[in-house]
Parts: C-alpha cells; structure tokens; sequence
C-alpha cells in the first residue's frame, strides 16, 4: 500500500464521534480550545501523516519538532515497510495457513486447512476437541474468526460446507491460556505483542505491549486496554485504551493490575527473537504471542506490526517514538529508507 493510498483511507475511516471526543478531552486537559486542537489535528495530517488517534498517543499537542521526528507516522510507517519486509515474503505472514506451516513447532497447538481436509479428517479433528476457532487466512485484527463449541454442532456435515463457503478455512485448536491471565479477562486470549527487528541476521526486541480486553469479546483487538511487560512478568507502565482511559483495576473482573505478576515473559521475548529469524527477509515483525501453562506460543504474526500501541506516551509520560529505537539499532542504514 502507498503512502497516499494509506493516506486516503484513513480520511474514509475518520469516526466523526470518535475525532471530536478526542479533540476536546485534549482540548480540556491542556487548556486550549477545540478549534485549536482540531487545526493543529489537521496540520500534523498533513504534514507528517499524524491521525488523529495516533495524535492523542504521541501527546502531538506538546512535542517540539525535534521531538516529531523520533515517532513512526503513517508516512514514515510504509516507507519503513517497503525497505523493511520483502514484498516477495509477505505471504509467510499475511497468509496465516502459509504462517502456520512455517511457524508450526512455535505454535503450541493443532490445526487443519479446510482447503485440503476431506470430510472425514474433518470430522476426526472436531471429536477430537471441545472448542476450535475457525479463521478467514488473510483477514486480521481478530475480524472473522468464529468459536465453535464442539457440542453445540448439530450437524458436522452442515458445519464443514458452511465454513468453506465462508471463507474459514484454517481451523484451529483452542489455546488455553495461563490462570494468571484468564483471572483477569476469560472471554479472550490475551495476546502479548512483541515487535522484533533484524540488523545484519541479529533480531532485535523494539517493543511490547500486553493487550487485554476491557469487554467480553471473544477475539483481541475489539475493545483493548494496552500495558507494557517487564522480564519478571509485572506491568512496568500504565494501563491505557485507545482514548486515554487509565485503569488501577479490569472494569469486568476488578483484578487489580498492581497486583499482576505474568510467568514466561522472559520466554516470550526469547520465542519472538527465535521466530524473527525464521524469515529473516520480513525484518519489522510485530508477533502476538499467548501465555499457556506450559509456556508462550505463537499466534500470529504481523508483517505490519502496529506502531500506534507501541509508542504511547500516557505508557510513561514518554516524548520519544519508535522511531528512534529503530534508528538507534539501523544505524547508518536509516539514510537508505530515505525518510
């Protein structure tokens, strides 16, 4: 996708609701009118390709240009991309059966392409589990997918033609994840991501950012609330959703997150590091990893690692991006991207 193609879309998916709530809790907390906010909005748009959620988490109302210059930003973000992640590779991510055949010894579970299982393996795999998750392979962000509780299908026969009419070709065994996260949202697995980068065949860790639901979505990625993770498994920032709420505790379960101790982070970090030189030509990898009882799995990854949820200022009342870390491990490469 171009710049401008990135560009124009994000004009189309504006939520005018959303825009003008950001707008004047920004406009409140920093003492300045909402026509401001809006204008200085717009400006950042167009000059540096700044939406207006992106906008709230770089805290843009209070960076210097200097300070502008260290966050990934739609303009920056696809030219990062393009030199970044070898078009011809896409696949191994995009594509989450190609993914999965690749990935498979890091994925902590059983699976099966709809594509190629005849009726009969099909119907071997449902008996053999009590919940299975059906996914569209290319589509992202949790859109799609569908829990099939095993002994709520009347009809297999009927089950196997819908979800290849549908499109849900990969199905996938249930993860399980650790009691430590389900006691703070059961609906969901919990996904913890972490952003790698590979200089000169060594990955490198950029980023991570535990996602939880505030809800009782199935899926990750429809209502978040987002925290970071030290290596011991505690939360080492905030917890912050997307329009600026701080939370002590989970709305839902009322877990207390200062209480929050997660095990296998340490491992988790290691599992991503592992994973990133697997294809090592798709450099800028954003990995969504499940904690279970025997450890962190792979649930996906993501060739277009999200930059907005990585470089969140309300995190640590931070004014530096993820561009910079990404400089600081490119080095002199940098100048290549021609940013």
């Amino acid at each position: 996708m171009s710049t401008q193609s990135m560009m124009l879309r994000k004009i189309k998916e504006i939520n005018i609701s959303k825009l003008n709530k950001l707008a004047g809790d920004i406009a409140r907390k920093n003492n300045k009118s909402i026509f401001y906010v809006k204008m200085d909005m717009f400006i950042n748009f167009v000059r540096l390709g700044i939406g207006y959620t992106d906008y709230l988490k770089g805290d843009y109302i209070n960076l210097n240009k200097n300070q502008k210059k260290t966050f990934v930003t739609t303009k920056s973000f696809y030219k990062l991309l393009s030199y970044l992640n070898d078009k011809k590779y896409l696949a191994t991510m995009s594509d989450k059966i190609i993914f999965n055949k690749i990935f498979n010894k890091y994925l902590g579970r059983k699976w099966i392409d709809l594509r190629v299982t005849n009726i009969d393996n099909f119907k071997k795999f449902i008996k053999e589990n009590n919940v299975l998750f059906a996914k569209p392979p290319k589509d992202f962000g949790g859109h799609g997918i569908k829990k099939i509780i095993v002994s709520d299908i009347d009809d297999i026969n009927k089950l196997y033609d819908e979800l290849k009419q549908e499109g849900l070709y990969l199905l996938e065994e249930e993860i399980i994840q650790i009691d430590e996260l389900s006691k703070i949202n059961p609906f969901a697995v919990n996904s913890f991501r972490v952003v790698t980068l590979v200089k000169d065949g060594k990955p490198h860790i950029l980023a991570n950012a535990l996602r939880i639901n505030i809800d009782e979505s199935v899926a990750i990625g429809c209502s978040d609330a987002y925290m970071r993770l030290s290596e011991d498994g505690k939360i080492s920032s905030r917890v912050v959703d997307d329009v600026a709420n701080i939370y002590e505790e989970h709305p839902i379960t009322k877990i207390k997150f200062k209480d929050v101790k997660i095990p296998y982070i340490k491992e988790a970090f290691d599992l991503a590091l592992k994973a990133a030189m697997e294809v090592p030509e798709v450099r800028y990898v954003g990995w969504d990893i499940a904690i279970t009882k025997n450890g962190p799995v792979i649930v996906e990854g993501n060739e277009y690692p999200s930059y907005g949820v990585v470089q969140y200022y309300l995190f640590n009342n931070e004014h530096e991006g993820h561009l910079k870390k990404i400089a600081d491990i490119l080095g002199d490469e940098m100048k290549k991207i021609g940013l």
